[in-house]
């Protein structure tokens, strides 16, 4: 089984989103982030209210960290997501819109593109990772080959093909950015 493809700036962008999404030092720091400026703004609040007697400033900064925790999650969203675009067209522009092509044979998987020539054995393919769009084809060294599902014709062969080498199938159809 032989695929051919381009990967576009979409498709590094998707990749970059999901491992993104599925790291936990990036969930732990989402997350500091969101309570921590939360709880500076309501003691900079509190310490107004009583400390100076300046209610209405006390108000006003607690009203920040308020806002601050009810929009961080889509701040965040879109902050990471111009950021992995700019860390993409910084980084992968010599990739784009060059010829990739996989061979699986009986034990192994073939990787060619413009630059190089790799042969991954079965034993190294970890995970088979399907989201809307893509495969991300996950190696026990925590490298992944991006394959965008339409340059797939036979998806089923594929996911069928790749497991037959020992990748665990990862169903991730509902996944999306957020």
């Amino acid at each position: 089984m032989t695929i051919n493809y381009q990967l576009t700036n979409s498709d590094f962008l998707e990749y970059q989103l999901y491992t993104s999404s599925k790291s936990k030092s990036h969930k732990k720091k989402r997350l500091r982030s969101r309570y921590i400026v939360f709880i500076l703004y309501t003691l900079l609040g509190l310490y107004f209210a009583y400390k100076n007697d300046n209610n209405r400033m006390g108000g006003i900064m607690a009203s920040f960290g308020l806002l601050w925790f009810a929009f961080y999650p889509m701040y965040a969203k879109w902050n990471y997501k111009r950021h992995f675009k700019k860390h993409v067209e910084e980084n992968y522009k010599n990739r784009i819109n060059k010829p990739v092509e996989i061979d699986f044979d009986e034990n192994s998987a073939n990787a060619k593109d413009f630059a190089s020539e790799s042969k991954i054995n079965a034993t190294e393919l970890k995970e088979l990772i399907e989201t809307q769009n893509h495969f991300f084809l996950k190696l026990t060294t925590d490298l992944s080959l991006i394959i965008p599902k339409n340059s797939i014709e036979n998806k089923v062969k594929f996911k069928n093909r790749v497991t037959e080498l020992g990748a665990e199938y990862v169903d991730e159809l509902n996944w999306r950015w957020k």
